[in-house]
């Protein structure tokens, strides 16, 4: 865990200067993607943010999360990972810790606990959480606009200059609900979990439509040109094709004759944010492929920049580290799994431009 205490406030310069490379480099881009109009902090403030999602659930989001985190944080950085699954929150199990008696629903919902109070330790040192609560408290807010979420992308944003965070990762929920959408098309790497099976690989590729989508939406809505917005997904939806060179890439560029502006500052919005690719739960060579695969389609069919970060092998061990009530890569540190993860965390952090601390 890390301590969240006041003379941890206050970054050093040395912190300062370890701020993402990605993060700095497109920063002003990043911004017109955004669903939440907030201020903001100058980008050399802003901690690198990894949102964690998913074409349908059970795909192993929160197994990713946490174990990413972790291994992050064994890197030499300090990482809060937030349990953004609202209604059907469990992140907590997988740090091996029972309910949590404060949560995000005490900071959004019944506002009796501040943002420093629901940041909660977890087992590993380096890594802070904070759980979503249980679901009965959610339920009349989950089909409402996402205003009721602007203090906490305002908390997050802060964290950096507040506790010293130099990574969130955000656990989402499973599917295209709109707070999901808000914040993967928020973070700065957007990590996609899939598994080897038809259904889920469909369901992630409706993931990447809709965060095409979405940004397409966020981009209307800060420019004021909201019907723009609608007039190219609809012609987007009526041109494109079944082929990669007929996808929603090579349409933007002939709508660009038609909106030359619009499409410009969509494409600079895409180019400010990175996709990423892990297949769960991988069994031969053709699995382990799908990644590689994927990764070739979403850039040639969709136009959204996208790495392969790695596959996680099937492994019994992650059940029993949840039977253990124990962190995957705590109480199996040398199974191949955890290897894997170590290499996905290297990954991100290099598409991130931050170096290994140790």
């Amino acid at each position: 865990m890390f301590e969240i205490n006041p003379r941890l406030k206050q970054p050093s310069p040395a912190t300062e200067g370890d701020a993402s490379q990605f993060v700095t480099s497109h920063y002003t881009n990043w911004k017109t993607g955004l669903s939440f109009d907030a201020p903001l902090p100058l980008s050399r403030h802003m901690p690198a943010i990894i949102a964690v999602g998913g074409g349908k659930g059970g795909v192993g989001k929160s197994i990713v999360s946490a174990n990413l985190a972790t291994t992050l944080a064994q890197f030499g950085y300090r990482v809060l990972v937030v349990d953004l699954d609202l209604g059907c929150s469990n992140l907590h199990s997988h740090f091996g810790v029972a309910m949590p008696k404060r949560s995000l629903v005490d900071f959004l919902i019944t506002k009796n606990a501040g943002f420093r109070d629901v940041i909660l330790p977890a087992p590993v040192q380096g890594v802070a959480f904070i759980a979503g609560g249980r679901e009965e408290a959610w339920a009349e807010y989950l089909d409402k606009p996402t205003d009721y979420l602007l203090p906490l992308w305002q908390a997050l944003l802060t964290s950096r200059q507040q506790f010293k965070v130099d990574i969130i990762v955000c656990d989402l929920g499973a599917g295209t609900h709109r707070h999901t959408m808000d914040f993967f098309t928020a973070a700065h790497l957007g990590l996609v979990t899939v598994l080897p099976e038809p259904t889920s690989i469909e369901n992630a590729y409706v993931f990447f439509k809709m965060t095409l989508w979405k940004l397409i939406d966020n981009l209307g809505c800060r420019l004021q040109q909201a019907e723009v917005a609608q007039d190219i997904k609809a012609a987007l939806s009526s041109m494109a094709g079944s082929t990669l060179s007929s996808g929603y890439a090579s349409c933007l560029k002939e709508l660009q004759r038609t909106y030359p502006q619009f499409i410009q500052d969509l494409q600079r919005a895409i180019q400010a944010r990175c996709l990423g690719i892990v297949v769960n739960q991988t069994r031969d060579q053709t699995d382990i492929d799908l990644g590689s695969s994927m990764e070739h389609i979403c850039q040639k069919y969709f136009g959204l920049p996208t790495r392969y970060i790695g596959y996680l092998n099937y492994d019994e061990a992650v059940l029993k580290s949840l039977k253990n009530r124990r962190l995957l890569v705590s109480d199996f540190p040398h199974s191949m799994i955890a290897k894997r993860l170590s290499v996905a965390a290297a990954q991100s952090l290099k598409i991130l431009g931050m170096q290994r601390r140790n």
